[in-house]
């Protein structure tokens, strides 16, 4: 009995000063991402791919590989989507759609281009171009502004 009303005192306690709220959070969306140098400048996939880690509130960027595209001409940033939709083929997949927003890449800029044997589980390419400074310097900023 005595029991029965300090457990009710105390939730009853609870209900009429609950203390500190707390907000469920969602959690982050996570992409897998290759960032390949397409700009012939040395250090344009370093920089771009330190620039999206870990990630910027929205989207967790799992870089996991780095390195220089076959070909080092590309004048603008692309997005790459390795995967493609799973709801309609020829459409993009929504990390691409993501990343690519994220980043400011016009959608003329993104290309579907998928990997027949996609051993690093990639879901999407991103090649610098010359212009990658620019979308470094977005990124940064993006990450100091609070959410």
């Amino acid at each position: 009995m005595i029991l029965s009303i300090a457990t009710l005192t105390f939730l009853g306690s609870m209900l009429l000063n609950p203390g500190k709220t707390y907000r469920a959070q969602k959690p982050l969306d996570s992409v897998t991402v290759q960032v390949l140098n397409g700009s012939g400048i040395r250090g344009a996939a370093e920089s771009l791919a330190d620039a999206l880690l870990p990630g910027d509130g929205f989207l967790m960027y799992d870089v996991i590989e780095k390195g220089d595209a076959r070909i080092g001409a590309f004048e603008r940033t692309l997005v790459v989507d390795r995967r493609g939709s799973l709801k309609s083929a020829g459409e993009f997949s929504e990390e691409a759609v993501k990343v690519a927003r994220r980043l400011g890449i016009n959608k003329d800029d993104v290309i579907l281009l998928r990997l027949e044997d996609n051993i690093l589980d990639i879901d999407v390419t991103i090649i610098a171009g010359t212009d990658y400074k620019n979308y470094v310097r977005r990124l940064i900023s993006a990450k100091e502004v609070p959410l």
